[in-house]
């Protein structure tokens, strides 16, 4: 059944890719005055067709691409006297480079009706409110904390998160002066981005600029870890979802933390908390930090400070026991160095460290990350850092413990069966505590074409760079596909839904235009090449030029056929 169901989005895929770059080339061709005697879908025998006029319109059994049959499209053939005049080679060389830069032209535009047809009417965008702010990095230090909105970067106003996140990666370290809000008051702090190396979708590195902010937000269900903590003690139980402090509503973690924090030491907090369908009050009392867990908890107690003034002493501070369950964790897998180590479900991330030393030896701290969010936290601190010589600190119950561990090198293959290699820790949270801040709004005609424009030559240029760095070696031949890819990724993205369907499906007819229009004889490209030598010499090239370079064209396809058909199959069907 899957079987049939990608066979039929991958005729839909080709045959509105193929249709829209053989109309192109028919419409325009009509337009000139140019006869056309077919337009056929498909290559090989005639399965269906009828006659329209002097054309045949024909469905063949090859669905691998289509072609339209004009009248003097080959030289050498001959053309009754009363047809030259409607013949290709009689019309102006202009004439025929439109006609054959219709084909590419239509696959752009092809992507730009899709394209406005997403963008148009009611759209989600990605707010620019901060969920996560990460302790240390220079928002923090800049006193930007969760909750906060930023409303604008250098005087210029953000709307969405790509604005935001597009206007700081390029800054070059020299300081960004952004205005946020906070509970309805605007503020304005200086932030200099730290230039952090990551790698493109090409692979290859780069600098951009970071601040370490999230739009993402922890959703607040609560883990109560410790069986003596105030809140075990009222009651509360691992999975409640807060909806309220002290009458206060709160739909993030952050916001339920900090209204935790402005609570009086020994007063009463009243929390409301849904457990599955029921709705409960529970009240804690707060009560001082025990002893065993205060020199392990004060950096988490800074982390979720929520003001740049030094926090109260860790003895002296709020304990309630509440956690967020996105520190907790859910599964542990065997044989991995969680496993190994003896983490179990259960159990509360502190911080992760790395670390110098062997049995034996002092050992040296290189540097510690507060576990506040474990996507973010764990993840970024890993990130481009040695997988060796690693120290996680964990709380079990009202323990405070700590463990030496390396990570795994695991080798990955992905949908389209691209092989990456990726560092395995083998512990995992409820990932679907976090979520992102959004807004919805209707989005006009004349917006949805602008930004349309902009995705299509957004499209176009990292194709291109694409097909620069594969001709310069930056790129494997290897990552080039063919028609099975084509197969697996249009049943993938039905998969995904119509929008990413539609997305790829506009992805790849940029990529058939683009390519198409690289001057490799018998593309379009190859006869505008062609064409635009006839147009400087005033004649056209001589027939043995043309058949020569027409072999050496058709060879050239050829080789690249043979080539990404042995790639499909040693990717789908050997591995």
């Amino acid at each position: 059944m899957e079987y049939i169901d990608n066979t039929f989005y991958f005729v839909v895929l080709i045959g509105a890719l193929v249709f829209f770059h053989e109309l192109g080339h028919f419409l325009v061709a009509k337009a000139c005055g140019v006869k056309v005697h077919c337009f056929s879908l498909g290559f090989g025998p005639r399965i269906v067709g009828f006659m329209f006029g002097e054309t045949e319109y024909r469905l063949a059994a090859l669905p691998l691409g289509g072609y339209v049959k004009m009248l003097g499209e080959l030289p050498g053939v001959e053309i009754a006297e009363e047809d030259r005049p409607r013949a290709l080679s009689a019309k102006p060389v202009w004439q025929r480079m439109a006609v054959v830069i219709a084909g590419p032209a239509f696959n752009f535009v092809l992507a730009l009706v899709v394209y406005f047809a997403m963008f148009l009417g009611p759209q989600t965008f990605m707010d620019t409110k901060v969920g996560v702010v990460s302790v240390g990095d220079p928002a923090w230090a800049a006193g930007i904390r969760p909750g906060d909105k930023i409303t604008a970067i250098n005087d210029q106003a953000v709307e969405r998160w790509t604005e935001l996140r597009e206007a700081i990666s390029e800054n070059t370290g020299t300081g960004l002066n952004i205005e946020f809000e906070r509970h309805g008051q605007s503020k304005t702090t200086k932030v200099v981005p730290s230039m952090r190396p990551e790698r493109d979708m090409f692979g290859q590195q780069q600098r951009r600029g970071k601040i370490g902010v999230s739009l993402q937000y922890l959703v607040p269900v609560v883990a109560v870890v410790d069986p003596a903590s105030p809140a075990a003690l009222a009651g509360v139980l691992t999975g409640d979802a807060i909806s309220a402090v002290n009458g206060v509503a709160v739909a993030a973690w952050h916001e339920a933390r900090e209204q935790v924090q402005q609570a009086p030491l020994g007063q009463p907090i009243s929390l409301t908390v849904n457990r599955g369908e029921r709705e409960m009050r529970l009240s804690v009392i707060p009560a001082a930090m025990p002893e065993a867990l205060v020199g392990a908890l004060a950096g988490v107690i800074r982390a979720s400070s929520a003001d740049l003034r030094p926090t109260a002493a860790p003895s002296a501070a709020t304990y309630t026991g509440l956690v967020s369950n996105d520190v907790i964790i859910a599964k542990v897998d065997a044989e991995t160095p969680a496993a190994q180590v003896g983490l179990l479900t259960g159990d509360r991330l502190l911080s992760v460290a790395q670390v110098s030393g062997t049995a034996g030896e002092a050992v040296k701290e290189l540097q510690r990350r507060q576990i506040d969010v474990w996507a973010i936290d764990l993840g970024s601190f890993a990130a481009g850092r040695s997988t060796d010589g690693l120290e996680i600190e964990f709380q079990r119950g009202g323990e405070v413990l700590s463990r030496r561990f390396s990570m795994a090198a695991r080798e990955h293959v992905a949908a389209l069966k691209t092989r990456t290699t990726r560092y395995v820790f083998g512990a995992f949270n409820d990932r679907e505590l976090m979520q992102s801040y959004t807004f919805e709004r209707d989005v006009g005609a004349v917006e949805a074409l602008g930004r349309a424009v902009r995705q299509v030559g957004f499209d176009a240029t990292l194709i291109g760079k694409g097909i620069v760095k594969m001709i310069q070696g930056v790129l494997p031949m290897e990552s080039m596909g063919g028609p099975i890819m084509l197969f697996v990724l249009a049943g993938k993205s039905a998969e995904a839904g119509l929008d990413a369907f539609l997305r790829t499906l506009a992805v790849i007819s940029v990529n058939l235009g683009l390519l198409n229009l690289l001057p490799i004889p018998v593309l379009d490209g190859g006869h505008l090449a062609i064409f635009a030598i006839e147009g400087i010499r005033r004649r056209p090239p001589s027939m043995r030029f043309r058949e020569v370079t027409n072999m050496i064209g058709v060879t050239i396809l050829l080789l690249l056929m043979v080539w990404v058909f042995g790639n499909d199959i040693v990717r789908f069907v050997l591995q």
